[in-house]
C-alpha cells in the first residue's frame, strides 16, 4: 500500500467513477483499475462495488477512506512545509522603509532574522515614501515599510497597503521646560507651535504631526532632514519634537524627557505596502511577521 494508491482510491470515491478518476489522476483507466484491485488483494477485502449509479464502497471502503484522506492531507502538509523550509534556506529580500522607521525597526527585525535563516540575503534602502512608492511601481523592490500612502498614488499605481502595527507618538521636551514637569499630561494641540521642531517636508511624520497638534503649516524655525537631529535639538533647549515610540523606547537622552499625550493619543500606522496582485516570498513573509509582535 502507497500513497499513490491511496490517492487513485480516494479520487474513485469522490467521483462515483474509475474513468472520471482516472481523467483526474492523468492515468487510464485500465491502469487505475490495475491499481485497485491490487490495493484489495493487499488487505484482502473487497472495497468497492459497482452499480449501475457508479462505484460504491464496501465497509472496509469507507473505513480505507477516512484513513486515507487524512493521511493524504498530512502528505500535503508535510510538502508545503517542506517546499516552505527549502525556499527559506536560499534567495534574497530586497525592500525599503521610511528614515523613521529603518534605524528603530530593522535592528529587532533582522538580528532574530538572520539568526534562523543566515542563507536568506537582505538587502534595503531607506527613502522618503514618494521615492519608496516609485520603487515598489517599478519592481526594484519586493515591498516597503512605510506610513500614510496617498489614496490617489494606491489607485494612480495599482498598489495594496496592509497595516503591520500601530506606533503611539511622544513628546520630546528638554527637562528644564514647563511641559516637562506639568503634573497634567500634555496635549498635542496645545504645543507651543513656535517651539516645534519639524522634520523637513517629504516626511510622513512631519504631516502626521502637523495634523495631530492641529496645525496647517510649519512655523518652526527649525527643521531638520533627521529624527536623531530633532531629538539632539530639543537636548540642547532649543525646542521640542514629537516622536515616535519606537525611536526612544529603551533608552535615555541627557536633558530630554518623553512624555506621553493625553488622550486622544497621536498614532502613526506602519503599512507593508506592494503592487496589487503580487505575493510576498516566503522569505519575505517570515521576516514580515516579526513586525506584528513590535
Amino acid at each position: 500500500m502507497d500513497l499513490r494508491q491511496l490517492r487513485y482510491f480516494t479520487e474513485t470515491a469522490e467521483t462515483g467513477s474509475m474513468t472520471a478518476a482516472a481523467k483526474r489522476c492523468q492515468i487510464s483507466q485500465p491502469s487505475l483499475s490495475q491499481q485497485i484491485m491490487s490495493l484489495e488483494e493487499e488487505i484482502g477485502e473487497q472495497l468497492m462495488e459497482r452499480r449501475p449509479r457508479g462505484i460504491e464502497l464496501t465497509a472496509a471502503g469507507e473505513l480505507l477512506l477516512r484513513h486515507a484522506m487524512r493521511l493524504l492531507r498530512e502528505e500535503s502538509i508535510l510538502r508545503e512545509q517542506l517546499r516552505a523550509r527549502s525556499e527559506l534556506q536560499r534567495g534574497k529580500i530586497h525592500f525599503g522603509i521610511i528614515p523613521t522607521l529603518a534605524p528603530y525597526l530593522l535592528p529587532r527585525l533582522l538580528t532574530t532574522f538572520q539568526r534562523e535563516y543566515p542563507s536568506i540575503e537582505i538587502e534595503f534602502i531607506e527613502d522618503r515614501t514618494s521615492s519608496l512608492i516609485q520603487e515598489v511601481v517599478a519592481g526594484r523592490i519586493e515591498f516597503a515599510i512605510l506610513s500614510d500612502v496617498p489614496e490617489q498614488d494606491l489607485n494612480k499605481y495599482s498598489l495594496q497597503v496592509d497595516e503591520l502595527f500601530q506606533e503611539t507618538l511622544l513628546l520630546a521636551v528638554p527637562e528644564g521646560h514647563p511641559l516637562a514637569h506639568q503634573s497634567a499630561a500634555p496635549t498635542a494641540e496645545c504645543l507651543p507651535a513656535e517651539e516645534l521642531i519639524h522634520l523637513k517636508d517629504g516626511h510622513c511624520l512631519r504631516d502626521q504631526v502637523l495634523q495631530a497638534c492641529g496645525l496647517r503649516r510649519c512655523d518652526s524655525r527649525l527643521q531638520c532632514d533627521q529624527l536623531e537631529t530633532a531629538i539632539a535639538m530639543v537636548a540642547a533647549n532649543l525646542g521640542v519634537a514629537v516622536v515616535p515610540q519606537l525611536a526612544v523606547e529603551g533608552r535615555s537622552v541627557p536633558n530630554v524627557s518623553f512624555r506621553a499625550f493625553a488622550s486622544p493619543v497621536p498614532q502613526r500606522q506602519i503599512y507593508r505596502l506592494q503592487r496589487s496582485g503580487t505575493h510576498l516570498t516566503k522569505a519575505a513573509q517570515k521576516l514580515l511577521e516579526a513586525s506584528l509582535f513590535q
